[in-house]
Formats: structure tokens, sequence, C-alpha cells
């Protein structure tokens, strides 16, 4: 049963997918959400056959169907990523009752959302604030609702609402003051409205592992930009990219990493 709910979840997370795509597409081009799907190349109306998240690409063979242009297989890639996602963290909580449905639907808001920073921040250099505040919105409600369900004091240390208030205000604080020390040249202000979302989604103290990733992860990739690629130490980093993927292996890890860490310092 639980492989069947798994692969519904996938299923689920496919469609999400598709409808991020538009996201990815649209609002970095300040375009409306609004609207039916056209092709990009020949403007025809996607009809529902069209539409279907995986299939319709892989019927159509990656061509559209009206103009026989090529169709990026980033759309494929998206959904199908997004798909795998759901599916991991539902088969991560496995949901038996309220409790733990709250804590996947949350899962669910912020990898759909972590999707579309990573993607829109590594193809236009570009955080949305339609993305950031809605979803720390969502989170916040839902922080709130995980606590009131587990009758657990808001103002606990241990709790979801303080902990991700004070994760987020700990992240926000040292972002501005970086940017604003650089000058924006060391970090973006999207970056800084970014750890707002950041904070709430992984509380304290896991924001710091997937901080510590991001840093990680950011200084492999920059060192091979630079040895292999021709980039230079002027070279701009799409660092919200790097703060998404850290984000979601803390998600999933951060707790055996924090743990491994600190039994490495004898704690």
């Amino acid at each position: 049963m639980q492989l069947i709910l798994t692969f519904l979840a996938f299923c689920f997370g496919s469609i999400i997918g598709s409808f991020l795509n538009v996201i990815i597409l649209r609002l970095p081009a300040n375009q409306s959400l609004n609207g039916r799907s056209h092709c990009i190349s020949c403007g025809h109306t996607l009809g529902v056959l069209d539409l279907a998240p995986l299939l319709s690409y892989l019927f159509l063979f990656g061509n559209c169907r009206y103009c026989k242009v090529k169709i990026s297989p980033r759309y494929f890639i998206l959904e199908a990523i997004t798909g795998l996602l759901f599916a991991v963290s539902y088969y991560y909580i496995q949901p038996q009752n309220l409790v733990p449905a709250i804590q996947l639907l949350k899962y669910w808001i912020i990898l759909a959302a972590l999707v579309v920073i990573f993607v829109v921040d590594l193809e236009h250099f570009l955080i949305l604030d339609e993305v950031i505040f809605p979803v720390s919105g969502a989170i916040f409600l839902l922080n709130i609702i995980l606590d009131v369900c587990l009758k657990i004091n808001i103002f606990s240390p241990h709790s979801n609402f303080l902990s991700g208030l004070i994760a987020a205000a700990v992240l926000w604080v040292f972002f501005y003051l970086v940017w604003f020390f650089s000058k924006g040249l060391w970090l973006g202000f999207g970056d800084v409205k970014l750890a707002i979302l950041l904070g709430l989604a992984l509380g304290w103290p896991l924001i710091l592992v997937g901080f510590m990733l991001a840093i990680l992860l950011g200084g492999v990739v920059s060192a091979f930009l630079l040895i292999f690629m021709g980039k230079n130490l002027k070279s701009q980093i799409p660092f919200g990219t790097f703060l998404a993927l850290g984000t979601v292996l803390a998600l999933f890890y951060g707790d055996k990493v924090l743990n491994w860490y600190l039994a490495i310092l004898g704690f």
C-alpha cells in the first residue's frame, strides 16, 4: 500500500512540476500566470493531451504536436524531479494521521518553492518575491498549526514557530550584514529575503546545516568553474540555487549531518 501511495505522490508531484514550469517560464518575464498554455515556438494553444505531465513529452517524442519544433527537455526533467521529491518526502514521512499529513504538506510546499528558486536563480540570477513571501506566509501558518496539533507552546524553544523565527532572524541578519558591507557584491538582496523562507522551513539549528551545505556545494562548483570553465572571481554565482539545494538536503538529512558533526566534537 505504501508503494502505491508513494507512486501516487510521484504522480501528484509531476503535476505540480508542470505548474512550476509555467511559473519558471512566465514570472521572470513579468507574464501573468493566467491564460492557457501555448507552444513558445508557434504560439498554438496546448490541449489536454499536450499537457499530461511526463507522458506528453514521451508520446510526442519531445516535439510540439503542431509545429514539430523540439521541446526543451527541461520541462520533462523538472516534472520528474518534482515528482521524485514529492514521492521521497511521502515515503520519508509516511503520514498515518493529521500531524504527519500537515508535515508532509509543509514539505511539499517548501520543495515546490525550492525547485522554482533553484531554476530561476540559476537561469536569471533572480529570486522572485512572488514565491518567497507567499510561501513564507504558508510555512509560518503551518508551523503554528503543527505546534497547536502537537500541543506545544509556540514560544517553547522546541516549537516549530519559535525555532523557525529564530532561524529566519539569524540568517536574515547575517545575510543583510554581508549584503550591506559588501554593497551587494558578495550577496544579492534576493538572497537576504530568501533567508526568511529558509529559516522558517528548516528551523533552528538545521538552518546551520542547510547553510553550510550550500556553502560547501557553492565552493566546489565555483572552484570547478574557476579552474575548468574560465570563470574569474568577479563572475556572478547563483547562490540562491545552492541555498535551495542545501535546504533540500537538510530537510531529509539535516538531523543525521548535525548528529554526525556533534559526535565528532564529542557531544
